[in-house]
């Protein structure tokens, strides 16, 4: 099973959000995977942001009773990228919950590191992404230039109440 590669995740990952900032918006490498999940993962969510990806991963056993839900980011191949929470059971790092955006209602995935949280978003023809926060305060927010794959709606994992993002312009996803 993949796991953390970081001893102190959160400071790595927002490291790796300062460093990140010279890929521009729409540049792609279609030689990449489309996805960070392992071949016998179920993929969840995922999407093109820059040369990086956002993907969320689920266990082939996911189930109420059962396997595990992982949100992964970075470049495919890189020692960078990162996984969280640790793939286990039970799910409490993750809730997942409704957003609103745009006037338009779509589903949210939260994943909670430390005093970090990284929210994965997608409302259908509007917008998907990542919003990271520290300590309750937006830190970045990450527009996918496109999304590939969204199957979420049936994950068993608790859910949180519904939350809006703004600051980030919607636009649509191809």
């Amino acid at each position: 099973m993949l796991k953390s590669r970081l001893r102190r995740p959160a400071a790595a990952f927002l490291a790796l959000l300062a460093l990140s900032g010279g890929v521009r918006a729409g540049e792609r490498n279609e030689a990449l995977p489309e996805h960070l999940c392992l071949a016998e993962e179920k993929v969840l969510f995922a999407c093109q942001e820059g040369k990086r990806r956002i993907s969320v991963c689920g266990s082939p056993d996911l189930s109420r009773q059962a396997g595990y839900v992982q949100f992964r980011y970075g470049l495919p191949g890189s020692e960078e990228m990162i996984a969280w929470p640790e793939a286990s059971f039970p799910r409490r790092h993750v809730i997942k919950g409704n957003v609103l955006m745009a006037g338009r209602m779509g589903v949210y995935f939260r994943f909670r590191m430390e005093d970090t949280s990284f929210v994965v978003y997608h409302v259908r023809d509007v917008q998907a992404g990542l919003v990271i926060s520290s300590g309750g305060l937006p830190v970045s927010k990450r527009r996918c230039d496109r999304v590939s794959t969204v199957a979420w709606s049936d994950v068993p994992v608790p859910v949180g109440d519904g939350i809006a993002v703004s600051g980030v312009p919607a636009r649509k996803v191809p």
